[in-house]
């Protein structure tokens, strides 16, 4: 071997040398590099999982809370349509009384809205037909305590229970549909507390 093959040589085996420590580093390096991107992976990952977790738990909670919010409606629905109900039949109760204690409601009605005029009580034909001896003078007794006169009207009108007062253009109306609807939220609150509390 002569002295150029020798310095070829060692400037092969050196290149060599040099190439597998530039191999090597470059091994190195990209084994950080990618030992680096996994772990940033993994971290970006668990934040990808962490947030699917978080919108899947508020998604959950919401249709949870809608749910419970549904669930409370329609309850409410029930009670409201139960105290209806029960309200109904108190007032068809009311239509049903027998003629005595139907007439002493009215009196007690007629207490409450009578007021210092002269007028008189308008009742459906049915109820007209059914006036009890006595009840004109109770009537009477009843509108003169309130400071003005009452009298039954001849006239009639389409009502189902009840009457209507008429102080000539005024009229006040004490059906019992109209006394059940003008006092619908307070009956329903004193239901409601009696039913349900």
């Amino acid at each position: 071997m002569t002295g150029l093959d020798k310095i070829l040589s060692c400037i092969s085996d050196e290149a060599n040398r040099d190439a597998d420590m530039i191999l090597e580093a470059g091994k190195l390096k990209a084994s950080e590099v990618l030992s680096s991107a996994k772990k940033e992976a993994e971290k970006r990952a668990g934040l990808i999982i962490k947030n699917a977790e978080d919108k899947a738990d508020f998604i959950l909670k919401k249709a949870e809370s809608k749910g419970k919010l549904k669930e409370r409606e329609q309850i409410l629905d029930a009670k409201c349509e139960f105290i209806g109900s029960v309200l109904n039949e108190a007032k068809e109760n009311l239509r049903r009384l027998p003629v005595e204690e139907y007439f002493e409601v009215v009196l007690m009605l007629c207490r409450k809205h009578a007021n210092t005029q002269s007028g008189e009580i308008i009742f459906s034909e049915e109820d007209l037909q059914r006036v009890p001896a006595g009840f004109e003078a109770s009537l009477a007794e009843v509108a003169l305590a309130a400071g003005g006169e009452l009298k039954i009207s001849e006239k009639t009108r389409k009502i189902n229970g009840g009457f209507i007062l008429s102080y000539g253009d005024i009229e006040e109306n004490c059906t019992f549909d109209a006394l059940f609807e003008c006092n619908f939220e307070s009956l329903s609150d004193k239901l409601n507390e009696i039913l349900f509390v």
